[in-house]
């Protein structure tokens, strides 16, 4: 549509500085929307966790975060990975890639802290945001079905996890993975 609307602005007698103004604006358009394409490729082939172990994809999915977003996101990897079969592993990376892609498209971040952890026989994922946060309640409450949210509870569910997303308008939000280790669903199943 912006190519054909600059076609019509240079078969007039408008100005150079029109055309231009329309081309810098379409350059831009495609820009953005080749990062948004850039993203959903990333996340369609990811550099596979058995090539650079969970906390190597997870660092390269931050690193992707900062080249297109310029945000400051500090990581804090404590929880060993080999604690997860290969399946908790990759639903840990997809759901690290979303929550991060979701900070980017809709959060207004400035900071990310993306920390794993154990607690007792718990392996938790977290991605913490200060951006500007939304209200649960009142989404649900619309109806309106967010599929971030519900891709994320999903894959949480098939690997028996808890998914936990707190948030508040202008205090941030919080997408906090779960995954139970305890005996016959650790590095055993990887086997």
């Amino acid at each position: 549509f912006q190519v054909e609307y600059i076609e019509r602005v240079m078969d007039t007698d408008a100005t150079q500085a029109q055309a231009q103004a329309e081309l810098t604006l379409l350059r831009e358009l495609l820009r953005r929307e080749l990062g948004e394409v850039r993203a959903f490729i990333t996340q369609l082939r990811p550099a596979t966790v058995d090539e650079l172990g969970l906390d190597g994809a997870i660092a390269e999915a931050v690193d992707h975060l900062k080249a297109l977003a310029g945000l400051t996101v500090t990581t804090e990897m404590d929880a060993p990975a080999a604690r997860l079969s290969s399946r908790q592993r990759m639903v840990v990376l997809r759901v690290a890639q979303e929550a991060l892609q979701n900070v980017r498209k809709h959060a207004g971040a400035r900071n990310v802290n993306v920390t794993t952890g154990l607690e007792d026989d718990t392996w938790v994922l977290e991605v913490r945001d200060d951006g500007r946060g939304f209200d649960i309640g009142a989404v649900a409450a619309r109806g309106r079905r967010n599929f971030g949210l519900q891709f994320m509870r999903e894959r949480a569910e098939l690997i028996g996890a808890q998914l936990d997303v707190r948030s508040r308008p202008d205090a941030g939000t919080v997408v906090r993975l779960a995954i139970p280790t305890g005996t016959g669903t650790g590095a055993e199943e990887s086997r």
